[in-house]
């Protein structure tokens, strides 16, 4: 038991101690506030009971013999986004009042640097349902960024298969890291965005893609998660990752990025100032997991044979 114990700590990487820390962490919010947040002792131990599944199912997923099963082990946590997604609808009013968003800073920015609000002024200077179109399509893509990544780097035949493993590991360890960071902020510093916040949303006329993200917005938009926009961070990881492996793809994948920065602004979903911090928060993930994250005493498929299984190579069928 005890040897397992150990073999589990080598396959477990600093992404799963970060999830921990922010479920046992953010578990505790609730009670500070239980006369806002519903069921505080309930909340707090499925977060426990979600940290301690964090702590042990990765780490033994990433020693099995099935590279399924070890892919599961390395993706997991963008598939609990949604969840802590959701959990802003009340961590975000434990610290602060409803109505007591970050709003009228960010608009102060704005104003103090442009000498007005980009997002309203943009979307009224050019009401044409075809760019509007354009604009929500660049915005929708967010949602497939991830899978369309991890499908590039598990079957595009220009990069070698010894490089893949390491590839989907850091491409979600940027992906968890930047997101964990955003609900984070999200918590302390909530923001509604131009969209929302006193203004009212600007009719602009589209089609397909416009009906799509009103109908998302209508049933899963929740106030204050604005800055910094995870829409841009999170896009900013995608695109970094393909540059980086894939140089013939870089072309339109940096066009779509530079299409959907420019669809937070002028949608209104985001202020320009949400834009910056979160290519800035990007970056400074990025850069952190390139250079602070695993030094290579904890990479065991290249320099630690556990005592079952043996080293998994990856295989194309």
């Amino acid at each position: 038991m005890r040897r397992r114990l150990q073999a589990l700590a080598l396959f477990r990487i600093e992404l799963d101690r970060w999830a921990v820390v922010y479920l046992v962490v953010s578990g505790f919010y609730p009670l500070l506030r239980p006369d806002v947040v519903a069921r505080p002792y309930e909340r707090l131990v499925w977060h426990l009971g979600a940290a301690l599944f964090v702590w042990f199912l990765p780490p033994l997923a990433r020693m099995s013999r099935s590279a399924v099963v070890r892919f599961l082990g390395e993706i997991y946590l963008p598939f609990a986004f949604p969840l802590f997604y959701a959990e802003m609808e009340y961590l975000g009013i434990v610290f602060h009042g409803f109505h007591d968003s970050f709003d009228p800073v960010l608009i102060g920015w704005e104003e103090r640097i442009f000498g007005l609000q980009p997002s309203l002024s943009w979307s009224r200077a050019w009401p044409w349902a075809w760019f509007h179109e354009l604009m929500e399509m660049a915005y929708f893509s967010y949602y497939a960024l991830a899978p369309l990544v991890l499908a590039m780097i598990v079957r595009d035949g220009g990069l070698p298969a010894g490089r893949r493993w390491p590839a989907i590991r850091a491409f979600a360890r940027d992906l968890g890291g930047v997101m964990l960071l955003c609900y984070t902020l999200y918590t302390f510093f909530p923001a509604w965005g131009p969209k929302y916040f006193r203004t009212g949303p600007i009719p602009v006329e589209g089609w397909i893609f416009t009906d799509l993200m009103r109908y998302i917005h209508a049933n899963g938009a929740i106030l204050g998660a604005a800055f910094p926009s995870s829409h841009v961070a999170a896009s900013m990881v995608a695109w970094w990752h393909v540059w980086r492996l894939f140089p013939r793809h870089r072309w339109w994948m940096s066009t779509l990025f530079a299409l959907l920065c420019s669809a937070t602004v002028y949608c209104r979903y985001h202020y320009v100032v949400d834009v910056i911090g979160g290519l800035m928060l990007g970056a400074l993930v990025i850069w952190a997991g390139e250079h602070l994250y695993e030094t290579g005493r904890r990479l065991p498929w290249r320099s630690w044979q556990p005592p079952a299984p043996p080293r998994l190579r990856w295989t194309r069928r």
